[in-house]
């Protein structure tokens, strides 16, 4: 009988960029630091990750004007061994992982990196691909356009790493008239139903919204 691996949760404020080398590496690493980021800081808890990517990352360009907070568990025996560091109120826990032990820290994750929290600035435009070269609101009615069509569920899968960082700004910030007035909702509904089917592994950050509306 196989002894259950015991797993810590973690947490991690990242940029748009950033949530996109994670998803290509289809949510299972971390990208590697650049040479002028020596430490990786993963936190401790949801409410300090929240903090940084809601308060700093939307007002930063290299951060894509957006912050998202990832959660991931990590196997407990190997992340014991970095020291807890509390670096502000009781909150603000983090440990400091040397950027040349990332790829052994990626190799100890269980499970996929998710997306828990999405924050965005005024001046956010989303996941651009160089082939479309479309903004989050134009993905939004693109797709939109697709709803009733067999390239629906081939769209979501195809853009699943937009749909993760634009789907809850598509919620809160892009009004009704803006597409095809009142059929927002319905269109809303109608993604997170696919989403369950094309992608069931990840979750779609926003989604929690709509299950009262």
């Amino acid at each position: 009988m196989s002894q259950e691996i015991q797993t810590l949760s973690l947490y991690r404020p990242v940029g748009l960029k950033e949530l996109d080398l994670i998803l290509q590496s289809d949510g299972r690493a971390f990208p590697p630091r650049l040479p002028e980021q020596p430490i990786f800081y993963p936190v401790l808890n949801f409410d300090y990750a929240a903090q940084i990517a809601g308060k700093w990352n939307p007002k930063d360009e290299r951060s894509g004007y957006a912050g998202f907070v990832t959660a991931f568990d990590v196997e407990k025996t190997y992340v014991d061994q970095f020291e807890v560091h509390t670096v502000g109120a009781s909150i603000h826990q983090e440990l400091w992982i040397p950027a040349e032990a990332l790829n052994e820290f990626n190799a100890h994750i269980i499970g996929r990196i998710q997306v828990r929290e999405a924050f965005y600035g005024d001046r956010y435009q989303g996941m651009i691909h160089p082939c479309d070269d479309m903004n989050a609101k134009a993905q939004m009615i693109a797709l939109f356009k697709l709803q009733n069509s067999e390239a629906f569920h081939s769209a979501i899968h195809q853009k699943r790493n937009a749909l993760i960082a634009n789907f809850k700004f598509w919620i809160l910030h892009v009004s009704p008239d803006d597409i095809f007035e009142t059929q927002k909702m319905d269109f809303l509904h109608d993604v997170t139903a696919a989403w369950k089917t094309v992608h069931p592994d990840f979750h779609l950050p926003g989604s929690e919204l709509l299950d009262n509306a």
